[in-house]
Order: structure tokens, then sequence, then C-alpha cells
């Protein structure tokens, strides 16, 4: 009976002794100390989760615009102007690359704040986040390269427009001579009329006791009639005689009577009829 009540005592002793320890100032300060390290340890390991989810966004935004890149440099190494559907395309490529651009930086200066802050935990990230930035550097700079690369391009194409437009106005212009000069080449004149018709504008001259001649230096040139060689080999004369007065080789030309009796000057030989004079004068009774 006396040993048990001695354990009792005993065991009262500890139960005291226990509830003393735990109501202790030393205890409660190294409970709160140890949920301090608990809700801190939650923490970091939160905010490093976050950081990865960011990094995770971050490096999916470049894979983007090493594919828009891609496309533009591809275009813009493609010859000739670009289609109205491509250069819109390449401008919707940059407006999403600058957007993402954007949205990287402001996503990186939050990681580079944090890195800096000094967690040990979230400093081991540290290589990642600088392998980042150098890559938000390089992805700007290839953006500028890009843009200058298709300005260049542009005002190329630009220059060539312009001597494109030259050349066609200056083959265009050499066209116009070229025409003008084979119409030139290919026009003549001709007049039949009575003697006195032809005399009167100073065509013909001589009379009475004087030899009828042509005055090739003085006849009225615009009584003449103008024709395309080409295309006008007969002239009618609407009279039974005519003689011939310009200088023409043998053998090119006839008159050839009608049904009604009336001559028709035929021109058999183009080149060379032509060939010493461009002006045909016919006189007509």
């Amino acid at each position: 009976m006396r040993k048990n009540w001695v354990l009792l005592l005993v065991m009262g002793l500890m139960a005291v002794s226990c509830t003393n320890v735990k109501e202790s100032k030393e205890y409660k300060e190294l409970q709160a100390e140890r949920d301090s390290l608990l809700m801190h340890s939650a923490g970091v390991e939160s905010e490093a989760a976050e950081m990865m989810s960011v990094i995770s966004e971050v490096e999916a935004n470049f894979a983007k615009i090493r594919e828009a890149e891609k496309y533009i440099a591809t275009q813009s190494a493609q010859g000739g102007e670009m289609t109205q559907d491509t250069k819109q395309r390449v401008q919707e490529n940059f407006k999403m690359i600058n957007e993402i651009l954007q949205r990287n930086k402001e996503q990186l200066e939050e990681l580079n704040r944090k890195q800096s802050a000094g967690n040990k935990e979230i400093a081991t990230l540290k290589n990642t986040i600088n392998r980042l930035n150098e890559e938000m550097r390089e992805s700007s700079n290839r953006l500028v390269e890009l843009q200058e690369e298709l300005a260049r391009k542009d005002e190329q194409i630009a220059l060539l427009a312009e001597d494109v437009t030259a050349l066609a106005q200056e083959a265009e212009q050499q066209s116009a001579i070229i025409q003008e000069q084979e119409k030139t080449l290919h026009t003549a004149y001709y007049v039949f009329g009575t003697a006195s018709e032809l005399k009167e504008q100073k065509i013909l001259s001589g009379g009475f006791l004087r030899q009828t001649r042509v005055l090739q230096d003085t006849f009225n040139k615009d009584y003449f009639l103008k024709i395309d060689i080409r295309e006008v080999t007969e002239i009618p004369l609407y009279a039974p005689n005519a003689k011939l007065w310009s200088t023409h080789p043998e053998g090119t030309y006839e008159f050839v009577k009608g049904d009604d009796g009336n001559l028709t000057f035929v021109i058999t030989d183009t080149q060379r009829f032509w060939s010493l004079t461009k002006y045909l004068i016919i006189e007509v009774s």
C-alpha cells in the first residue's frame, strides 16, 4: 500500500513538472520561433514555386518569339516584293513580338527583384534568371535587326521600282521615237492634177516654148496628200490620160485603165519605187 502511494506521488510530481515547462517563457519562445520558421519555409517554397511558374511562362514566350522571328527572317530573305497578305502577317508577327517582349520584361524585372532579396532558396534560380535576362537582350537586338533589314529591303524595292519606272518611261519614249521614225520612213506624198493646177501650186513650171519641169524646191508641199507606202499601192486618177513627172525606177509602176476608161496608178514594187523620192507627181488630162 505504501508502495502504491509513492508511485502516485511521483506521477503527480511529473505531471506538475510537464505543466510547468509548457507554461514557461522559454518553452513559449521556442514554440513561437518554430512556428515562424515553418511559416517562413512555406512562404519561401510558395514563392519559389511561383517564380518557377513565371520562368516557364517566360521561356514559352521566348519560344513563340523565335518562331515569329524565323517567319519574318524567311520572308525577308525571299526576293521581290512581299504580297499584301505577307506584309500583314509580318506586321502582325512584329506586333506579337513587341507585346511578348514587354510581358517578359515585366516578369523578368519581378524575378530580378525577388532574386536580389537574398533568400537562399530562391538564389538557386540565379543562373536560370540570368540566362533569361541574356535571351531578353538578344531578342530585343534581333528585333531591331529584323526591322532594319526589312526597312533596307523596302528601300531597295522602292529604288528598284523607281528604276523600273524610269526604264519603262525611257522604253516608252524610245518606242515613240522608233514609231515616229518608222512612220516617217514609210510616209510618202502624192499629187495629181491638170497641168494648170500643178503650175498654180508651183509644182510644175514651163509653158509655151518652155520645157515643163518639176520645181522641187519651191512647190507647195501642203497640196500633196500624205500616205503610208505600206498601205497605199493604188491611186485612182479619175482621168483617161496621165503622165508621171516625178522620178521613179522603171518597172516599179504602171497605169491601169479601168472599165470606165479612167486610169489607176499602180505601184508594183513599193520599196524600189520610193527609193529615189518620196514625192509622186502625176499630170492628168
